[in-house]
């Protein structure tokens, strides 16, 4: 038996142009997919939003869903949206005008006739002024709430580097405390135009998959810069790769870079002996390749095909025997007077400059 729409429970799951999907709670009739309502925005106002389906499981965390989109109720919320966007600019003006290093990232009116206006800052500044001249202007009583930077960044939206919405403005609501340490155990490059968001912090991200990679570590046990034993001898290694276990090293000997699985290697502590760069060869756990018996060198060699010894000394006393006729020729076509004497060059001297003409 199908359940309708009306004996679900009081949650429907909308969405505005851009955003994913979310749930409301709806304490009256569900409407039909398609239909627009007014929903609380996070942090405060009010925007329009399309049903596009219901949801029976219960969030209690959801924002409240107000009404249905009459033409009464988008008038009244698009005057004001203007009202907003009024007060916002003001707000922008008179922070430049007093110097105040304040970076507004949205204005709300309340039901209650009260603006907030929410701002990040990396100082504290005095704000009381700026209050007092929207008392002023408009006459209503105006709230100043300073955000976070990762909160400012939800507020405000956008793309990440991934090209997906950023995780605060979709489902964080506690923010981690990422490190370096973390972007290093993954391998990430320390820079931080790879490493920032948004909001000028560390990606939140880089904490997603931080005790996944902390525990790959500790099974494998090496980090870049160990030195080790490898089937190449002693070795540094230069390269880590943690999921697929494998490390990229250099010989201290030659200085030759070869890849092996992370149980191939062992690590050296208390450094190499003096002079045994070339030794200290590991074959892993299960010990050297075994070595080759008697009877298959002698069976490689009977394969190598061989010349005869008489031939090897004919063809190497006439090889001789031709060099010394060559050596013994070469004197007599010289001639009997032997190596012509060397001629010593004149070096030529340079005229002297300056003197005059008699």
């Amino acid at each position: 038996m199908s359940q309708t729409p009306e004996e679900m429970n009081s949650f429907e799951a909308v969405t505005r142009a851009g955003a994913l999907p979310k749930p409301y709670r709806w304490d009256r009739p569900l409407p039909e997919v398609g239909a627009q309502v007014i929903v609380e925005r996070p942090g405060g106002g009010e925007e329009v939003a399309v049903v596009t389906g219901h949801q029976p499981r219960q969030a209690t965390d959801a924002p409240q869903a107000l009404a249905l989109a009459t033409p009464d109720r988008l008038e009244l919320l698009e005057r004001r949206q203007q009202f907003e966007a009024k007060a916002f600019g003001f707000a922008r003006q008179r922070a430049r005008a007093r110097r105040l290093k304040l970076k507004f990232v949205r204005c709300t009116i309340s039901n209650d006739r009260k603006i907030r206006l929410y701002y990040a800052s990396d100082n504290t500044e005095d704000v009381r002024d700026l209050m007092r001249d929207f008392a002023v202007e408009f006459g209503v009583e105006v709230e100043l709430v300073q955000l976070a930077p990762r909160e400012a960044a939800g507020q405000l939206g956008g793309l990440g580097p991934c090209g997906r919405p950023t995780c605060c403005s979709t489902f964080l609501k506690v923010f981690p405390n990422p490190t370096t340490k973390m972007a290093k155990d993954q391998g990430i490059s320390l820079t931080p135009q790879k490493l920032s968001g948004r909001c000028g912090k560390l990606k939140c991200c880089l904490a997603y998959e931080a005790d996944t990679y902390r525990e790959y570590l500790e099974e494998v046990a090496l980090r870049v810069g160990h030195t080790v034993r490898s089937p190449k001898g002693y070795a540094k290694v230069i390269d880590l790769n943690v999921l697929q276990r494998r490390v990229r090293v250099s010989t201290l000997a030659n200085r030759e870079l070869a890849s092996f699985q992370a149980d191939e290697v062992e690590r050296v502590k208390g450094g190499v002996p003096q002079g045994d760069e070339r030794g200290g060869f590991y074959h892993g756990p299960d010990g050297p390749p075994p070595r080759q018996r008697s009877g298959q060198r002698e069976e490689r060699s009977a394969a190598r095909p061989t010349r005869p010894r008489r031939e090897r000394s004919a063809q190497g006393s006439g090889r001789s025997k031709d060099t010394a006729a060559r050596q013994s020729k070469e004197p007599q076509e010289s001639g009997s007077e032997g190596k012509r004497p060397r001629r010593r060059r004149r070096r030529r001297r340079k005229p002297k400059s300056g003197g005059q003409d008699g």
